[in-house]
């Protein structure tokens, strides 16, 4: 019996051992169910009013230029900026040994009161910025991260306005005609390099072109249009040099509401987006918010202290595009007068000039000036908002020149110096949509 009252004993102790062990871990496992959870950011969910994205092709020196830009964006970024209603993605491309393309979404959290910065996606070493494919993934790519009503693109690089790939494949960027190329009648943008650095759209990195290594050419304006279609963007922003060139505008005026373009060259700081970027998010009128975004670009570089005072800058009605189209047409069959290049202001200090002011030129050549005035007044309508500095800066020369007359829009006079240049804007759809004919 005792043996018994042993066992017993024992196993009663053993259960109670149990007991305690059961409840000790389930002690521990509800003080662990009451712990809070570790809070991780989630960029906001839904349909937005408005997404911007950005497209910053950096294999080139302008990598530091653009890293700065997103600097200034998340600094830009706050409770109203892009607010519940909007978005902001970028698209960044540094220099290979940077690291890969990347997709990154920057929105402001409530609850850290934090602006958060989060990689999306990464791709591929090899991906050029340059190759239209690429532009059009990475907008698909956006859609699906931050999909929204209506959509506007910041496109930042370098650009060289309606030129072709064929253009700058064979008139380098950084060398004269006279090394490593077919022609010297093909034409040049040789610039030297110097402390300043203009934006003149998508160059990434060297290609080699009948044996010689240049910058990589960029894409078409064409390409660009293409890749863009399906979308009825807001407004096309373009901080990249001389991209409110009328040849480019014509072939991009089916794909915004709005371009936003300078007629000369950008300095390589590029947009002040900590000041202007909020005016994309802001309520109201999109027009009149789009126009106080190019006023405050001028502001900032008419004050711009210490550096170079350096800016031009347009808004265009794409809607107006087509109408100035048909009364540029007007003009050009009422007959041209010849025109010195020299009588008509530029927009770069290139030695024969390529960018020239548009209602310029045709106030000294147009014969019908019915004909032009009628251009004048359309003209007006299209370009809602046109600003300069008084002096601008061009790398193609190095030095500055006076911006007398600027009215938003660029075009060239096509010359017989450069027989590639001349002939290559015979094809553009400008050219066609106007009645020249080489």
């Amino acid at each position: 019996m005792q043996l018994v009252r042993d066992v017993a004993h024992d196993v009663k102790g053993e259960t109670m051992k149990l007991l305690q062990y059961v409840a000790i871990v389930a002690a521990g496992l509800m003080a662990m169910a009451c712990e809070p959870k570790p809070y991780i950011p989630q960029p906001p969910q839904g349909t937005a009013e408005h997404t911007v994205i950005m497209y910053l092709a950096g294999n080139n020196n302008l990598e530091s230029y653009l890293e700065d830009n997103i600097r200034d964006v998340i600094s830009s970024v706050d409770v109203s900026t892009p607010s519940d209603n909007g978005r902001i993605v970028i698209y960044f491309r540094p220099r290979p040994a940077s690291g890969d393309p990347m997709l990154l979404q920057v929105y402001y959290d409530k609850k850290l009161a934090a602006v958060q910065c989060d990689t999306i996606r990464t791709y591929p070493a090899e991906m050029s910025s340059s190759d239209p494919e690429t532009l059009r993934k990475v907008v698909a790519d956006a859609k699906v991260v931050a999909p929204a009503k209506e959509y506007s693109m910041i496109f930042g690089s370098h650009a060289t306005g309606w030129f072709t790939e064929e253009c700058m494949s064979r008139g380098s960027l950084t060398r004269p005609m006279s090394i490593g190329f077919k022609s010297p009648n093909d034409g040049s943008f040789w610039r030297q390099y110097g402390d300043e650095i203009t934006r003149t759209f998508g160059m990434d990195g060297k290609m080699i072109y009948e044996g010689a290594t240049i910058d990589d050419a960029g894409m078409n304006i064409t390409e660009m249009a293409s890749a863009l279609s399906g979308t009825k963007f807001r407004s096309l922003i373009f901080d990249a040099c001389f991209m409110a060139s009328v040849e480019a505008v014509y072939d991009l005026r089916n794909t915004a509401k709005y371009v936003i373009a300078s007629s000369a060259e950008i300095m390589g700081r590029g947009m002040p987006y900590d000041l202007v970027l909020k005016y994309l998010f802001a309520t109201g009128n999109v027009r009149d918010n789009l126009m106080k975004y190019c006023s405050e670009y001028i502001r900032y570089y008419n004050e711009l202290t210490p550096g170079t005072k350096s800016g031009t800058i347009s808004l265009i009605d794409c809607s107006k595009v087509e109408p100035l189209a048909t009364a540029v047409a007007k003009v050009e069959q009422g007959g041209l007068n010849e025109v010195d290049q020299y009588d008509v202001q530029s927009f770069e200090l290139l030695p024969e000039h390529q960018f020239f002011d548009l209602d310029h030129f045709y106030d000294v050549a147009a014969k019908d000036r019915s004909a032009y005035a009628d251009m004048q007044n359309v003209l007006a309508n299209c370009v809602l908002y046109t600003g300069h500095t008084p002096t601008v800066f061009s790398a193609f020369g190095y030095g500055v020149f006076e911006v007398e007359r600027s009215c938003g829009l660029t075009t060239n006079i096509p010359s017989t110096s450069y027989a590639l240049f001349r002939s290559e804007w015979f094809k553009t759809s400008w050219a066609r949509r106007i009645g020249r004919i080489e």
